[in-house]
């Protein structure tokens, strides 16, 4: 994992709502990426579960979640948790802003932890501070998933078009470079069992370009060929002893 820098970005800068109004889009593959990503990690969610999704942004993720799930969304931009409420709050998905480091949560409370693209953020160091935190508000036997961008296959390049091409730039944003085996590793050093490091979204979110729908045939028959060592996505899982 290659630390690139560590200068704090105002993640209050970032346009109210933008996320979610990419998702809501419903065309093109940058909004096609974070349906598919949603998808994938909401696959690791069992029903009637007590979460917590750490970095929630504007919520769009809860959002998409089975009503059978109580959902809680924590984030540190007080303006994109005021969207997620105003958007998407209800009895069972709910949102508060928290500040960096504790999690304002008593110990062994949830089924399961998410933080969708948040390490890459943070200082290694701080992403085993808050990994510990995960773990101590999951209840014994309970899961942890988390996603990062797979700086071993291309993502770097897409990067790179991403901060020319769209309104958010990851270049300064992007604090750590994590790998299979670097993930991996920070899970088992964060005391999580049963740790999986997987690999997702290849060529299905670029398909997009070509329909919709495509994009989805080629999600369903891509594990199969690709993503187990070119996903642009990592996606990892531990378990809480």
């Amino acid at each position: 994992m290659k630390t690139v820098h560590e200068q704090p970005f105002d993640y209050n800068s970032i346009p109210i709502g933008y996320y979610d109004e990419v998702f809501r889009r419903r065309r093109g593959i940058q909004s096609k990426w974070h349906h598919l990503k949603f998808c994938r990690v909401a696959r690791e969610i069992s029903s009637r579960a007590r979460h917590l999704d750490v970095a929630c942004g504007p919520g769009t993720f809860i959002s998409t979640l089975d009503s059978s799930i109580e959902s809680l969304g924590v984030d540190i931009a007080e303006a994109q948790i005021l969207y997620a409420q105003t958007q998407y709050g209800l009895s069972n998905k709910r949102f508060r802003v928290m500040v960096p480091g504790k999690l304002p949560f008593d110990d062994s409370i949830f089924d399961v932890v998410t933080s969708v693209e948040l390490i890459e953020h943070i200082s290694p160091d701080d992403a085993s501070q808050l990994l510990a935190e995960c773990r101590r508000v999951l209840r014994p036997g309970g899961k942890l998933v988390i996603t990062t961008p797979n700086y071993q296959c291309f993502w770097p390049m897409i990067e790179a078009l991403l901060n020319r091409l769209t309104p958010v730039s990851y270049e300064d944003q992007h604090i750590a470079r994590y790998k299979p085996a670097t993930l991996r590793k920070l899970l088992k050093s964060s005391g999580f069992d049963s740790v999986s490091v997987q690999t997702c979204l290849f060529l299905a979110p670029f398909a997009a370009a070509l329909g919709w729908k495509f994009s989805d045939w080629v999600d369903r028959i891509e594990p199969a060929f690709f993503t187990r060592r070119f996903g642009h996505l990592l996606i990892g899982t531990g378990q809480k002893p």
